[in-house]
C-alpha cells in the first residue's frame, strides 16, 4: 500500500470518531470545525509530501512500435518559454527521459498511468556487441511539471549496498531490493536479484530515496553451459540472478546535463 493511501485512510478513522456534542453552544461547534479544517490541512500536506517521495511516480511503460514494452523514468521536467502562433509565447515543460539503449525504436510513447506522450530521441549508446553502455535518453513536452527522480551522478555504491530496480516486468509494476555484487569489467554493476523482460530500462534506486545510480540493462539466464542463445529461443530459458545495470554517469556522455 502506497504512503498516500495510508495516510488517507488513517484521517478518514480519525474522522469518523470526531462528534459534536449537544448544549455547548455555537462557540463549541466553530471550534470543532476549525479543529477539522486544520486536521484536514496537515493530513494533506502529509499524502502530498508521501507522494512526492514516492519514486514511482517518475516511472511509467515506453510502448515501443506498438509491440515491445520497456520501462523509462523521467529524470528532469523544466519549464521552457515556446511561440504560441501568436506573437506570444507559451510556458511548456521539457521532460527528459532515461531507459536502455536496446529499447530503441521508430514509434516510442511514454506511458503513465492514463497519459501517454510521443517520446524523441536525444542521444543511445548501443548495447555489449557495440561495445557500449545500452542506455539512451529521450525527451518529450507536458503543459505542466512532471514528477521526476534524481540522477546520482559520481555517487558509486560499495559491494553490498542494497539496490533497488523498478521496472514494468509481465504487465505490473515491480520493485526488487537486492545487494551490489561487483562491477564487472565494463563497469557495469551487477546486481543480486533477478529481471525480467520489460524491466530494462527500469532505474536502480538507492532504497528510501529518489537518488538513481543505475539503469536495468541486462538480465541472467539460465541456459546450459556453451549453448547459443537459439537455445534460450527454442527452450524458454528462465531468468535467474543476477541481473547486469549501466551507471547513471554513463547517460552524461548522451546529452548535456546541468
Amino acid at each position: 500500500m502506497e504512503p498516500v493511501l495510508a495516510s488517507t485512510d488513517r484521517g478518514l478513522r480519525a474522522d469518523r470518531h470526531l462528534r459534536a456534542r449537544g448544549g455547548r453552544g455555537w462557540t463549541q461547534i466553530l471550534c470543532v470545525f476549525g479543529m477539522l479544517v486544520l486536521l484536514g490541512a496537515i493530513l494533506g500536506r502529509s499524502a502530498a509530501a508521501g507522494a512526492e517521495a514516492f519514486p514511482t511516480d517518475a516511472v511509467g511503460r515506453l510502448i515501443i512500435d506498438d509491440q515491445r514494452l520497456c520501462t523509462a523514468f523521467i529524470i528532469s521536467s523544466d519549464v521552457r518559454q515556446v511561440p504560441d502562433g501568436f506573437g506570444g509565447r507559451s510556458t511548456v515543460y521539457e521532460n527528459w527521459l532515461a531507459t536502455a539503449g536496446h529499447c530503441q525504436g521508430g514509434t516510442l510513447v511514454f506511458q503513465q498511468q492514463s497519459q501517454a506522450y510521443t517520446a524523441r530521441v536525444i542521444g543511445f549508446s548501443a548495447g555489449r556487441a557495440n561495445g557500449g553502455f545500452d542506455v539512451m535518453v529521450m525527451s518529450f513536452v507536458s503543459d505542466k511539471r512532471l514528477p521526476a527522480l534524481e540522477p546520482a551522478f559520481g555517487e558509486y555504491p560499495q559491494v553490498g549496498d542494497p539496490l533497488m530496480l523498478v521496472g514494468y516486468g509481465s504487465r505490473a509494476l515491480m520493485m526488487r531490493v537486492g545487494p551490489l555484487l561487483r562491477y564487472d569489467e565494463r563497469g557495469h554493476m551487477e546486481i543480486r536479484g533477478y529481471a525480467s523482460r520489460g524491466n530494462s530500462g527500469g532505474p536502480v534506486l538507492i532504497p528510501g530515496t529518489r537518488r538513481v545510480v543505475g539503469v536495468g540493462i541486462e538480465t541472467t539466464l539460465d541456459k546450459p553451459e556453451g549453448a547459443s542463445f537459439i537455445y534460450c529461443i527454442l527452450a524458454t530459458c528462465a531468468v535467474k540472478p543476477p541481473y547486469t545495470a549501466a551507471h547513471i554517469d554513463r547517460l552524461k556522455g548522451l546529452a548535456n546535463f546541468h
